[in-house]
Parts: structure tokens; sequence; C-alpha cells
């Protein structure tokens, strides 16, 4: 699963999470995301990244993985 949720509210800048090996090589070749944290014992990664609205932050990440959105009970965003 892919998790995209905005740093503070009316701010730029998102974080990334993805537990999907194929979603995680797109986000480290596109300019823009920049690795930020990743897990030792399992796959996991985070990656930071900007935009200047959530519309497009949700655009591109249906783009790169290629699956609905869904928001969950938190107001995160999640592509299944």
């Amino acid at each position: 699963m892919t998790y995209l949720w905005q740093e503070e509210r009316g701010k730029k800048f998102y974080k990334v999470q993805t537990d999907e090996r194929d979603v995680a090589k797109k986000m480290r070749r596109r300019n823009g995301f920049h690795l930020c944290g990743q897990a030792l014992n399992t796959s996991l990664w985070i990656f930071s990244c900007q935009f200047s609205r959530p519309d497009i932050a949700k655009k591109t990440l249906k783009s790169i993985t290629g699956k609905k959105v869904k928001i969950d009970f938190e107001g995160m965003i999640v592509y299944e």
C-alpha cells in the first residue's frame, strides 16, 4: 500500500510511504522525490516531496501507482 500525507496543513510539504518495491523504484527515478526513511528488516520506504496543491499531489501519486485513491478515517490518502 502507498500512503500520502501533508506534513502541515496549508504547506506544500508531503510524505509518501510505500511497501511496494516497484513504486519505490519509480519514485527514486523521479525528480522531486527524496528518500528520507527506509526500514531495515522489511520493505518500507518513505519519501519527501513538494507539491503546490493537494490535487496535484494526488494526481501525481495516482500516475505513479496506477491504482485507485481511497481516503482513510484519519484523512490520509491510500492507494490500493
